[in-house]
């Protein structure tokens, strides 16, 4: 990736707090947003990306015409990938950014909530920005794992219901 990708990465990524910090005065309700726009970019981030590596998975098996669709949607992948990439990392420090603001009300579930995301943002830089085929082979295994997936959709949901009203 370029520096001036980066750099939009980076410019993007402090001004997600704007848009929350306009909606109102109070300031719970303003911590409270950056854990919806931490949920909402992983949602949007996410659901593409898994749809469109099923479906390439699906149509290699499938066979021939269908084969021949997977080639043509290999164009497709790097900027499905990118878009993950920004999505999830912008979902990341607002959640993160959410968690320490609310630091005094932290609980079992917020804490293992904030160590599964971390743990999917290092593995995801690592398989992204490393060149190591063992490193890759790792953090393929680790980011890819649907486990993974549903614990941290599941703390999402405790971490929401469980939250102070």
């Amino acid at each position: 990736m370029n520096t001036k990708i980066i750099s939009i990465i980076f410019l993007l990524l402090f001004l997600v707090p704007i848009p929350v910090f306009a909606d109102d005065d109070d300031a719970e309700d303003t911590i409270e947003n950056l854990g919806w726009v931490a949920i909402g970019a992983g949602v949007i981030a996410n659901l593409p990306f898994i749809f469109f590596n099923k479906w390439r998975k699906y149509a290699v098996r499938a066979g021939w015409q269908s084969l021949l669709m997977a080639r043509q949607a290999v164009s497709f992948y790097k900027p499905v990938l990118n878009f993950h990439i920004i999505l999830n990392s912008i979902g990341y420090f607002a959640g993160m950014t959410h968690g320490l603001l609310l630091v005094s009300d932290l609980d079992s579930i917020s804490l293992s909530l904030a160590i599964t995301m971390t743990v999917l943002m290092i593995s995801g830089i690592l398989l992204r920005y490393t060149s190591s085929r063992h490193t890759k082979i790792f953090t393929r295994l680790l980011h890819g794992q649907f486990g993974l997936l549903l614990l941290l959709i599941a703390l999402i949901t405790l971490h929401v219901l469980t939250g102070d009203d």
